[in-house]
């Protein structure tokens, strides 16, 4: 009697038209990758006919025969899944094409995307139809083409003679280099076609120099000192009495800022400290002493001078008289012989 049955079977099945898969369904079922069982069916069939050894897993549609000797039709859809396709910024005209986009889904699945002339996305997968990959967008020309956005902080620097220097976290990207003291805003010279710099702020504060100045004064009316140089313009407070004025310091240079820690005061002296401070005369004291010890060196020049005229004059005598006795002798020598 089941032979009878099958055979009637395989006959009605061979009689069923060529469009049978417009066939309504009685059961639809979602793929899960466990087999796919109607209830009180005894034998499952292909829409061919063909008999299977047990329940259909994969997509398709398919005949139960239940074991009241009713046929049911039932299909098992492909599972739906959603996945969201984006532009790869890592992506580099040298990388292989089917790395320029990237998929993101729930699941564990192994596929490529096939692009076709026209832009279509689809997948390429060994899945037999069992997974229906539903991409969006459909269409790569509607990925938008996303760039690497490179980021820095705003920073501040102190002024350097060899330049300030800043650098990007990406390889072989050209550091930016500022020299003087400013704000700016800067950006990384990068490839556009997959990098956005993003501008940032930089500031750069002037060097501080602790500056230590001569001690600057003139004398009451006259011109004021020059009172700068290569570097810096020292300024006071304006007066012309005697006093003191305050000092202070201007930079020449933008690059550096002069902060005076001594000697910031400009001094104008009264005309009585010329003499005090060019010829430095002694004091009343020592005046006394110096004229005291010249009193006494005249003194004792006087007492020599005296003995030095006596002694003259007591020589002098006597040599008169030898000169006398002489010239009488040869007077009377001459007149007694001649």
């Amino acid at each position: 009697m089941k032979r009878l049955l099958g055979v009637v079977l395989l006959l009605f099945m061979a009689c069923v038209p060529m469009n049978i898969h417009a066939q309504e369904v009685d059961l639809s079922f979602d793929y899960t990758g466990q087999k796919i069982e109607v209830e009180n069916a005894i034998k499952y069939y292909t829409i061919e006919g063909e008999l299977l050894d047990e329940a259909p897993i994969d997509c398709g549609t398919y005949i139960a025969l239940l074991s009241n000797r009713e046929t049911i039709f039932f299909e098992i859809n492909p599972k739906k899944v959603p996945v969201k396709v984006t532009y790869n910024k890592d992506w580099r005209e040298n990388d292989p094409e089917e790395e320029k986009y990237l998929c993101e889904y729930v699941g564990d699945y192994e596929f490529k995307l096939r692009i076709d002339t026209d832009g279509n996305i689809n997948s390429l997968d060994n899945y037999q139809g069992n997974y229906d990959f539903q991409f969006e967008p459909k269409n790569v020309n509607d990925i938008e083409v996303l760039k690497t956005k490179v980021t820095h902080p705003d920073v501040e620097y102190v002024y350097s003679e060899d330049g300030i220097s800043i650098y990007s976290d990406i390889d072989h990207v050209k550091p930016i280099l500022l020299k003087d003291v400013g704000e700016y805003t800067v950006a990384f010279n990068l490839d556009e076609r997959y990098y956005e710099s993003i501008p940032f702020k930089v500031t750069i504060l002037p060097k501080t120099i602790e500056l230590k100045p001569n001690k600057q004064f003139k004398y009451f009316g006259e011109e004021d000192p020059v009172l700068e140089n290569d570097d810096y313009i020292l300024t006071r407070e304006p007066g012309e009495d005697i006093g003191d004025y305050k000092l202070t310091v201007q930079s020449k240079s933008k690059n550096y800022k002069y902060e005076i820690i001594e000697n910031d005061v400009f001094k104008i002296l009264g005309r009585d400290a010329i003499h005090r401070n060019e010829t430095k005369v002694p004091s009343f004291k020592i005046d006394k002493e110096a004229e005291k010890t010249t009193h006494k060196e005249t003194t004792v020049l006087n007492k020599s001078q005296s003995k030095i005229t006596t002694g003259i004059q007591t020589k002098t005598f006597t040599y008169s008289i030898t000169l006398m006795f002489s010239l009488l002798v040869i007077f009377i020598f001459i007149f007694k012989f001649i």
